[in-house]
């Protein structure tokens, strides 16, 4: 041996020089470790039922996207609203899954928003997608993006969130956000219609050809008289406030976009006549009495005819669940019931659901025409709660173990409350909105069927919580007291 190395300092220097190389060989190794596992690692998902992993459908659809996808979940979060947290865990955990089967250049990156906190983050989302983010989801794919309010995510009985749809709405979202076709809709003109390019409160529709154009939807007019049939372009038909009569070759065009084409329609109606609509409408189920529904106790102006409807079905559509969750009323003008037809032929694959209804003490009045003051009458007037707006859907069948979707037709009482005039007030906007994003969404519905959520509870008291912390803290201290047993037998 080399007797430089018997030397009690140079001895001592080696031994802090080997201790030193150790320590930096382990953070190396530690680094490597940790650098290769975030290139090249697996998930297993050991939870009941695989709720932690997204279905192959999901898996096959993100892993072909030719364009990368951005997902921001915009929240209003904040440390003592327990139920603020449990939905970011929510929206963290799938955005995870997301992240995990994406591929490096065409995936999907999503990211949490708190919009308290992360204000100009939430700035520059709203000047991207436009303001009303908060407690939203948005889907974007280059320039298209859909805006999914965080509230249809969930399933809600007796005020608890039952189970979360989370991945069925964001894989559809995908869909279509990078399918690359333009979503069209075409507003029926040459009947005395509301246009979406006239500007009056009364009679204009921009404000809602504004909101439509600002979550990436393309708008057109249709004459039907000089197209002769719907486009093949169009994904929603929309009739407001037609004054005149339909020609009947133009009635056949729509019962055969909204029949054979499964198409989708919404019709918003005026007082009086129905113009020939009435034929379409007999076909789906429904109806629409020429009454006027009034409120005597209710939120109900005489001199204005306004209606505030803020009653929903016992199990209300997810048109109105934003609305019911922000406690957001609507405002009608002239409203019109818009009812099941007990008369029409029945049919399995048709399925009605009313959105919203007027109130208790509310009725149809026959004979509004007549002005004065009015009263209910039993023998000809119509009773409330009544349904003031009507979806129906209808199936299309499944061939080859594929779903077909089927046609949707929306029927509302009232054409004032998306003029320019009332748009804005109250919850219109939100009722007008989610009726287009629903009927034009459920094209891309994947059979997902949603996670339930489970909660577990633990009620312990004091003396068992301090029974339970001796026992964990046992083991802990049985070690740290040999330790320090060696530790004095050492220092002997």
């Amino acid at each position: 041996m080399n007797p430089k190395f018997e030397d009690f300092r140079i001895a001592r220097r080696v031994r802090k020089l080997n201790l030193w190389v150790q320590i930096a060989l382990g953070v190396l190794l530690y680094l490597g470790l940790n650098f290769a596992a975030s290139r090249h690692y697996e998930r297993w998902d050991l939870s009941e039922n695989l709720k932690n992993s997204l279905s192959p459908e999901s898996v096959a659809y993100v892993k072909n996207l030719r364009a990368p996808v951005e997902i921001f979940a915009i929240v209003s979060q904040t440390r003592k609203d327990n139920e603020s947290l449990a939905v970011a865990r929510d929206f963290v955990s799938l955005f995870r899954q997301y992240e995990y089967v994406s591929n490096k250049n065409a995936g999907v990156s999503a990211r949490l928003v708190n919009a308290h906190i992360e204000n100009r983050k939430a700035e520059e989302l709203a000047a991207r997608f436009g303001g009303d983010l908060e407690d939203c989801v948005i889907v974007a794919c280059g320039s298209k993006f859909k805006r999914i309010p965080i509230v249809e995510f969930y399933n809600i009985e007796d005020g608890r969130r039952m189970d979360f749809r989370g991945e069925s709405l964001i894989s559809s979202a995908i869909l279509d956000v990078s399918a690359g076709k333009d979503t069209k809709i075409y507003f029926v003109k040459g009947h005395g219609e509301m246009s979406i390019k006239n500007a009056s409160s009364s009679r204009g529709l921009s404000e809602f050809a504004g909101a439509l154009e600002a979550r990436n939807y393309k708008l057109d007019e249709l004459d039907l008289n000089e197209a002769k049939q719907v486009p093949e372009d169009a994904d929603l038909v929309v009739i407001a406030g037609a004054e005149a009569a339909f020609l009947p070759r133009e009635i056949d065009a729509l019962r055969k976009y909204l029949l054979k084409s499964n198409g989708r329609g919404m019709a918003f109606l005026p007082m009086g006549s129905l113009n020939g609509l009435e034929d379409i409408f007999y076909e789906w189920g429904i109806m629409s009495d020429d009454m006027l529904v009034l409120d005597s106790i209710g939120d109900y102006e005489a001199s204005s005819g306004d209606l505030i409807a803020r009653s929903f079905p016992a199990k209300p559509h997810p048109i109105a669940k934003y609305l019911i969750a922000a406690g957001m009323p609507v405002q009608f003008g002239s409203v019109r019931p818009v009812r099941q037809d007990l008369g029409a032929p029945i049919d399995d694959t048709l399925k009605l659901s009313p959105i919203i209804l007027s109130g208790k003490t509310s009725w149809a009045e026959k004979s509004y025409a007549r002005g004065g003051a009015q009263k209910y009458d039993d023998s000809v007037d119509l009773a409330g709660p009544l349904s003031l707006a009507m979806i129906a859907t209808r199936a299309g069948g499944g061939e080859l173990g594929l779903n077909i979707p089927g046609g949707k037709l929306a029927v509302f009482g009232d054409e004032n409350f998306i003029a320019n005039k009332w748009f804005n007030r109250l919850g219109n906007s939100k009722l007008a909105m989610n009726a287009v994003n629903w009927l034009l969404e459920e094209n891309n519905m994947l059979n997902i069927p949603p996670k339930a959520l489970k909660t577990y509870s633990l009620t312990l008291s004091q003396k068992e919580i301090a029974a339970i912390a001796w026992r964990f803290a046992a083991l802990p201290g049985a070690i740290l007291l040999i330790c320090f047993a060696v530790f004095l037998a050492r220092r002997r």
